[in-house]
């Protein structure tokens, strides 16, 4: 039973379920408000009967003939309902005398019980029901000495006054009844205010859980809206449309991821499949017995070297570009970029012994970084390193011989990153294309770049690096023609910034 309640409970709607218990504390309350009202009109009534009991009595003589009864004017209309009731009742409970013309009356109180023992024993005021049972009286008992006329003695007797609570009766069941029905209204009008109240609240729910259920089926589009956000049902929908939004872009950027992994896969198939195709073909020649001259085969193993090497660098590539996507932790430490700089011009200079490869800051040529001010990033020194390489490899890979190459070392305005420019001198990079340069295996001329032993992947590296140091990259036309990159890293931030 207590399992079914349950299952019950848990499949009723949320409307139906604060209608429900806004009813029954509504419905509790009026109950014990009317309880507790009727219990304090009926004391009222009755202590008001009592006053009225006590004010007959302290009008009556101590000591009544039986001749007086009858002649008591306290009653009203002999036998009519509501008034004052007289008796005096011996003690072994007979009624000797009373104020009603007939004693044989059904409309009196049942005083079977009343002895004057147990007057003695209870003296508190008592209710009693008629002899008919239709009605209940209010009694109050008093010791008296009553004559009796026909031998003139006294005998000790209990006076009885009592009212009909017929009427007192009768005005708690009118406000019991319209208590009860207005109780009943207020219960109703309360159930259906608080059912439309709840349905116009919640019906920004109904439109949540639609605009979920389309979301679900493919609409990555969904948002809500119309809902105030200063109420719970607006704050709840602004924290859906921030959830969908960025589910929205999840699926977007999981789309994006698949289809460059795809393209990349692909694209590094094909990269590797040219230099295998190279090696197996000399390979099979050699099997065959074509090269038949020393030359040739010395030739053959040449071209196979190469190939494996331009297998190697993109394997290598690979595994770094794999590498950085784990994005684990950087060791970071502060680092002069400007030593680096010069360091990579160094390098490059002994590579290409014929190219000018300089070292700028703030427009005066560097020779010894110890000459100048410090430009310190929070960043990982081998990492910045192969960034700075790949740049300058990528300038001397596409730009004349006989052209210079600047590194350029500044510091942003206001100074809060350092910025490094590696400039270059050659055919330039058209705007169209500049967004698409950073792509893993993307290269603007493929046959280009195969002779000068491009993948592609150098650049994405240098992307891939710089971003994970929470900086930029970006290209640049150079002035009078050529390439400049700038990268911007964050400054170390010194006690006086």
């Amino acid at each position: 039973m207590q399992q079914r309640l349950a299952l019950w409970w848990g499949s009723t709607s949320l409307r139906t379920k604060i209608t429900g218990a806004s009813v029954l504390v509504i419905t509790l309350s009026l109950f014990g408000i009317g309880v507790g009202t009727l219990t304090t009109v009926q004391g009222y009534l009755i202590d008001e009967v009592d006053r009225k009991i006590d004010e007959v009595s302290l009008g009556l003589p101590k000591q009544l003939s039986t001749s007086d009864f009858s002649s008591f004017d306290t009653t009203g209309s002999a036998g009519a309902r509501s008034s004052y009731f007289l008796a005096a009742v011996s003690e072994d409970g007979q009624v000797q005398a009373s104020n009603l013309v007939s004693t044989d009356s059904d409309y009196q109180p049942d005083l079977s019980t009343l002895t004057r023992g147990w007057v003695l024993n209870n003296p508190e005021p008592i209710n009693l029901a008629s002899v008919d049972g239709r009605t209940e009286w209010r009694l109050h008992t008093y010791t008296l000495r009553i004559v009796q006329e026909a031998n003139m003695t006294r005998e000790p007797a209990t006076l009885v006054i009592g009212v009909d609570l017929a009427e007192s009766r009768q005005t708690v069941g009118s406000f019991a009844s319209i208590f009860l029905s207005f109780g009943i209204v207020a219960i109703i009008l309360s159930a259906v205010l608080t059912r439309i109240l709840l349905t116009t609240t919640l019906r920004p729910l109904k439109e949540v859980e639609l605009t979920a259920a389309r979301f679900a089926g493919g609409d990555f589009s969904q948002r809500l809206g119309g809902a105030s956000p200063n109420t719970e049902v607006g704050r709840l929908t602004r924290s859906l449309n921030t959830m969908l939004s960025r589910i929205d872009r999840a699926f977007a950027d999981r789309a994006d991821t698949i289809a460059q992994m795809r393209s990349f896969v692909g694209d590094a198939s094909h990269e590797l499949r040219t230099p295998l195709v190279s090696v197996r073909g000399y390979a099979e020649l050699y099997r065959m017995g074509a090269l038949t001259k020393k030359a040739d085969v010395a030739q053959a193993m040449e071209r196979i070297e190469k190939e494996a090497e331009r297998m190697t660098t993109l394997v290598t590539d690979l595994l770094e570009l794999a590498r950085l996507d784990e994005a684990k932790p950087l060791d970071l430490a502060p680092v002069n970029i400007t030593a680096l700089a010069c360091d990579a011009a160094l390098d490059a200079g002994a590579s290409a012994p014929d190219r000018t490869i300089t070292v700028w800051y703030e427009g005066e040529l560097v020779r010894d970084p110890a000459t100048v001010d410090p430009v310190t990033l929070s960043v990982e020194e081998n990492k910045i390193r192969q960034v700075i390489s790949n740049l300058v490899q990528n300038a001397l890979r596409f730009s004349p011989d006989e052209s210079p190459i600047e590194l350029v070392v500044a510091r942003s305005k206001p100074g809060a990153r350092g910025l490094l420019s590696v400039v270059d001198h050659g055919e330039g990079i058209p705007q169209q294309i500049r967004g698409k340069i950073f792509q893993r295996l993307w290269r603007a001329d493929t046959s280009r770049a195969r002779e000068t032993g491009g993948f592609g992947l150098g650049l994405a590296i240098v992307d891939t690096i710089v971003r994970r140091h929470k900086g930029t990259i970006q290209v640049e036309e150079t002035p009078g023609g050529g390439a400049t990159f700038v990268v911007s890293l964050p400054l170390v931030h010194s006690a006086t910034d």
